[in-house]
């Protein structure tokens, strides 16, 4: 596999210093032979070419070999450049077309294999997948994020909008593709479904922390397969650590205790019509403000404010008359399409 992957490789820098080189040849050539025309033709009586124009119009018919005719070449060595030009204008162009040609190919060859660069600003990067993935970018692209996503296949998910990044979510270079220094948040996903679970949260943690390496402020979200890792998670930076299966528990307990609280949770997470929680950024001008203010300002549209949070400090429903020195509000919204 290893030969296979150096040889698209070296085959796309080819492919780019081809195009290059193609492009060059044929720019010279319509140059050299808009100048060299207009002063060999220029003076001659009957001759089409009598300005610097009129030249570049008849290398542009005769390089695409459209040949209107309305610019006739009547001198000998106009006509004996023109032949000149005639071969290795039609073939500059030619082959600068084959070039891009084969370059468009290569670059829809590369983001099929997951090989490109995205050049995205703050998106969401996922990494892995699991049976939840569809619901997780639905629910991005539905709060407007962009996705990359991070995984060993792609898993060619209808009705959702995403650009797939292949490779190893450990290796920096697979990192930097999936646009790590742009990115907003990182969700880290259990990387297989079979094996010990100790291992696949070691490689979730191992993974946050090379992301953190690369990235300081990077903000990580990552699901867990067992709660006693959180204690780990947190020392290498996770900022939020979700354990699989752990919110469908206490949804399940509480449908058995209080089926209400259980039925407000579910349509305020499902990917429906109605409300939905979600974290908004207090904006600038609301810093000192009184918590009332903010109230005002987040709930004349029906919505309601649940909580605020700064950094990992969250309080529910602070005093109104509390001086604000909070960065979000975590609000119940509803929901657009």
């Amino acid at each position: 596999m290893i030969p296979i992957f150096i040889f698209i490789r070296k085959f796309k820098e080819l492919l780019k210093e081809s195009l290059y080189r193609a492009a060059a040849v044929a720019l010279g050539v319509i140059i050299y032979g808009t100048i060299s025309e207009y002063y060999l033709e220029r003076n001659l009586p009957g001759s089409g070419i009598k300005t610097l124009f009129d030249s570049l119009w008849w290398v542009m018919q005769t390089v695409t070999t459209v040949g209107y005719g309305d610019t006739p070449v009547v001198g000998f060595y106009g006509r004996l450049n023109a032949i000149f030009i005639m071969i290795f204008g039609i073939g500059s162009l030619g082959y600068f077309t084959a070039s891009l040609a084969a370059n468009l190919m290569d670059a829809k060859l590369a983001k099929k294999l997951g090989e490109v660069k995205l050049k995205m600003k703050d998106h969401v990067i996922v990494i892995n997948s699991d049976e939840n993935l569809s619901y997780i970018i639905k629910e991005l692209n539905a709060s407007n994020y962009e996705v990359a996503l991070i995984g060993d296949s792609d898993p060619n998910l209808k009705d959702c909008s995403y650009e797939f990044v292949k490779g190893d979510p450990t290796n920096t270079e697979t990192l930097e593709r999936a646009g790590l220094k742009n990115a907003s948040k990182i969700i880290i996903l259990p990387h297989s479904k079979e094996g010990n679970p100790m291992d696949i949260d070691a490689r979730t943690i191992l993974t946050a922390l090379i992301i953190k390496r690369e990235k300081k402020d990077a903000y990580i979200i990552a699901s867990l397969l067992m709660e006693s890792n959180s204690v780990h998670a947190k020392k290498v930076g996770i900022d939020e650590v979700v354990i699989k299966g752990s919110m469908s528990t206490l949804i399940l307990v509480n449908a058995a205790i209080s089926p209400g609280v259980s039925r407000l949770f579910y349509e305020l997470l499902r990917d429906d019509d109605g409300y939905r929680i979600r974290e908004r950024k207090i904006p600038q001008e609301l810093t000192g403000a009184k918590i009332g203010e903010i109230y005002k300002y987040y709930e004349n549209d029906g919505s309601i404010i649940l909580a605020m949070r700064k950094d990992n400090d969250v309080k529910l429903r602070p005093d109104p008359n509390q001086i604000n020195n909070f960065n979000y509000v975590i609000i119940m919204e509803k929901r657009t399409k």
